[in-house]
């Protein structure tokens, strides 16, 4: 019995090992070498996600695949599934069927691999473990106010300042999990000190858009502080609105476009003149991944819009963007849901992903994908060290 003891103790010791080990390359060393290189993204993860599954077989032995189903089969499940059986429906009619089923597929296995991750995760997350998460933000954020400064090495090399702009926006997604798990540990001055460097880099760097992105999703976290499921409620019914009433702005508006009009006016004008030839397409789209390609080989003008909302419907349609719709207001009521702690924390996260679609910063990219992947691992983490009970103090 004492062998057999010392043999359960040496197994989940060397299962908490990996764990750390997956939690410092996931959520330390993935956004800190994206700073330098764009291939750390497809090679960290992996080894993660493998690592966290082995950790899984101690850590969580009452593994089963219930609790994956119990989330396909929830109305989020459900909404998430149909988007991507209308996107593998419409690789029938895109023109470019081979690319657009190779990054469809590569984006659903990415994200699918959530669920076993989150399912073997520990069901309590051990409390210095989550310092795992502040540690990679202030790690990027620092990194990057380096060697974005003037007169160092790689500053203001454009390949340099592109990985760094990347870096950022992957920093950025992980600050309000990180956030998150700093407020459950009561380190308010942590949190501040997160925040301040995180926005310092990104003005350095720089990286307006993730800037601004980061700015909503901060709204959003103050709206969200006082009653969750109110700002659940009304910024889901803001983001299926604007799926659905995308169009409007370029049909109701007088778009006269001069030579010296601005960018932004000239793209409306274009999808005004996309939706006025597309016919039959306004309801089915013209296939997933119609829009990429169409940059890419210059069927479609690089003035046409980058937003998130006009790959929806030029790629999906009437239809897609109806699923987009449910799916956002979906998701926004599951962020409330969470514990009143946590709640805030994964409607400024939801905010900043939506933001960063909306302004075309990242949409469909294989590294966004994959960071949206470990965003929502590092949430799952941080979530499992919400404890539902407390320690009864001890009687003076």
């Amino acid at each position: 019995m004492i062998e057999r003891d010392k043999a359960d103790k040496a197994s989940e010791d060397a299962a908490n090992l990996l764990l750390r080990i997956a939690v410092a390359a996931a959520f330390v060393a993935t956004p800190f070498l994206q700073l330098f290189s764009q291939r750390a993204i497809f090679i960290l993860p992996p080894i993660a996600g493998a690592l966290i599954l082995a950790a899984g077989v101690t850590l969580a032995p009452r593994l089963n695949m219930r609790d994956i189903f119990a989330f396909l089969l929830s109305p989020l499940g459900l909404a998430a599934s149909f988007l991507v059986f209308w996107m593998l429906l419409s690789l029938l009619w895109t023109p470019f069927p081979a690319e657009a089923a190779a990054r469809l597929i590569k984006s659903a296995l990415t994200l699918a691999c959530v669920l076993p991750a989150i399912a073997s995760l520990p069901a309590r997350t051990r409390a210095a473990n989550l310092y795992f998460l502040p540690l990679g933000v202030a790690l990027t954020a620092v990194a990057a106010l380096i060697f974005s400064a003037p007169g160092l090495p790689g500053g203001g090399e454009t390949e340099v300042g592109e990985n760094l702009s990347i870096g950022m926006e992957a920093a950025f997604l992980l600050l309000w999990p990180a956030l998150a798990a700093t407020h459950l540990r009561g380190r308010a001055t942590l949190s501040a000190a997160l925040v301040i460097i995180a926005v310092a880099a990104a003005v350095s760097a720089p990286t307006p858009g993730a800037l601004g992105a980061a700015a909503l999703a901060a709204a959003a976290l103050a709206f969200a502080w006082r009653d969750p499921q109110f700002a659940g409620l009304w910024l889901g019914r803001l983001g299926a609105a604007s799926f659905l009433l995308a169009p409007l702005a370029p049909m109701l508006l007088n778009l006269r476009t001069g030579p010296d009009a601005p960018a932004w006016l000239v793209s409306l004008k274009f999808w005004r003149w996309l939706i006025a030839g597309d016919g039959a397409r306004v309801i089915t789209g013209h296939g997933y991944n119609f829009v990429n390609s169409g940059l890419w080989r210059g069927y479609i003008p690089r003035q046409a819009p980058h937003s998130m909302l006009f790959e929806a419907w030029t790629d999906l349609g009437l239809v897609g963007a109806a699923a987009a719709a449910v799916l956002i207001r979906l998701a926004y009521k599951a962020a409330a849901d969470q514990s009143r702690r946590l709640a805030p924390f994964w409607i400024a996260a939801l905010t900043y992903v939506s933001a960063m679609g909306l302004f075309g910063l990242a949409t469909t990219q294989a590294w966004w994908i994959t960071m949206l992947a470990i965003g929502l691992t590092a949430f799952a983490f941080v979530t499992r060290a919400d404890y539902k009970t407390a320690r009864p103090s001890a009687p003076r």
